[in-house]
């Protein structure tokens, strides 16, 4: 599944959210303070102020108040003042913003209103300036959140590039890094060298293996070719013959798949293979498994399909996949279809569980979920691993009326004409 954000993105998004909270939390609290100091300084200055007055009206005084402040009693306050209540006020005053305190003492009502316009102003320069240097805050730390996610994810970037090469253990970058990446490109060092030994002790073995085999097979297949030809008048003891000559012969065809496995798919210079009679051969080598069964074989093309794959594969998977075909298959169909680029072995078999399915193509995993059945549980794990090294793509579908169905998909290769 592929990430929502890479690595680089989320350290980048981690500045700017970062930038976003402290600056966000710096604003507000800022904000806030000049709301307070607003109200704690003016109010305050007012409250004093009108006790002063008041005082000295009382006294029968008329004191002069400060440029900016007016002292209203009762008719000259504005009518807009008259209905509010005692306390503070703040509001729009002949096209100004005032503070405005109102207050009744003895059988008088007085009025302090103090201009504040200089005051809002200088307080919307200090919000503007607050939200432009937050703005600022967010940019600068989404630059700095990109050059810091290319220095942090350049030696990662490097190590994940050789890793894709399939770079040597020895040439992976940041070997000598004391950091994590360092850590990291070690572990990654000591992992690749050990699954390069192990890949080439197991190409090793198996082609050592398969080269063995091939001198004795040769001589079984001859001899059996030599018992069939001497026993050709006896059919009993011929029949027996030619099924070891067969068995032989296949047996040096799957040693020959084994020696190519053993090399690397690149290395395989695969030839342009007629799929058609590699798929009549293995139906008829699957004959005796279908004895006693009432079960129809149908094998269905319209041409010749040809694949780049050698003959000794591609008959490893079709003739797996057909013989777990009619093991499975008591009666009904097995229903073979080629066509360009596509093989489908459909049969109408038991089916394969539901809790075996997601498991099928592993090894020592049965398609009947029956560890005492017959076989090792290898079949579809051979196949899985075949159809891999050749470029075929392996499918299981389940048709509507039960049993089981396999598509092999692979590059459809125009067929040569003969002159």
């Amino acid at each position: 599944m592929k990430p929502r954000f890479s690595l680089k993105h989320s350290i980048a998004l981690t500045y700017i959210l970062l930038a976003v909270v402290v600056g966000g939390a710096f604003s507000l609290v800022s904000y806030v303070s000049v709301e307070v100091i607003e109200e704690q300084v003016i109010d305050a200055r007012l409250a004093k102020m009108a006790d002063r007055l008041i005082e000295f009206h009382q006294k029968g005084d008329m004191p002069d108040p400060p440029p900016e402040v007016r002292f209203l009693i009762d008719d000259t306050i504005p009518a807009k003042l008259q209905p509010l209540p005692d306390g503070f006020h703040e509001l729009q005053l002949g096209g100004r913003h005032v503070h405005a305190l109102l207050r009744d003492h003895d059988t008088n009502r007085y009025a302090v209103v103090q201009e504040v316009d200089e005051l809002e102003r200088t307080e919307w320069v200090i919000l503007v300036s607050l939200a432009v240097g937050f703005v600022a805050s967010v940019l600068l730390a989404a630059v700095l959140g990109v050059l810091s996610a290319r220095r942090v994810i350049a030696p990662v970037a490097a190590l994940a590039d050789a890793v894709s090469r399939n770079a040597g253990p020895t040439k992976l970058p940041s070997l000598n890094a004391q950091d994590e990446i360092g850590v990291l490109s070690r572990a990654f060092a000591k992992r690749t060298d050990e699954l390069q030994r192990f890949l080439q002790r197991e190409r090793l073995f198996t082609g050592d293996v398969s080269h063995e085999l091939r001198t004795p097979l040769t001589v079984m297949l001859g001899a059996a070719e030599v018992l069939a030809a001497q026993l050709s008048e006896q059919p009993a003891q011929y029949a027996t013959a030619e099924r070891i000559r067969r068995v032989a012969d296949e047996t040096a065809q799957r040693v020959s798949a084994l020696l190519l496995l053993s090399r690397g798919p690149e290395s395989l210079d695969a030839p342009r293979t007629v799929l058609n009679p590699i798929i009549e051969s293995e139906m008829e080598r699957c004959w005796p498994l279908l004895q006693g069964k009432e079960v129809q074989c149908r094998l269905e093309w319209t041409k010749q399909v040809t694949a780049h794959a050698h003959p000794e594969l591609a008959s490893i998977v079709i003739g797996n996949l057909l013989r777990n075909a009619c093991r499975h298959t008591e009666q009904g169909l097995i229903h073979v279809q080629l066509a360009a680029g596509c093989l489908v072995i459909e049969d109408t078999g038991t089916g394969i569980p539901m809790n075996v399915r997601e498991r099928l193509f592993e090894r020592f995993v049965h398609g009947d979920d029956q560890p005492a059945h017959e076989g090792a549980g290898l079949g579809l794990s051979i196949v899985k691993r075949v159809a891999d090294h050749i470029g075929w793509d392996i499918r299981l579908e389940i048709p509507e009326g039960g049993g089981t169905r396999f598509v092999l998909s692979f590059p459809a290769v125009p067929s040569i004409k003969s002159s």
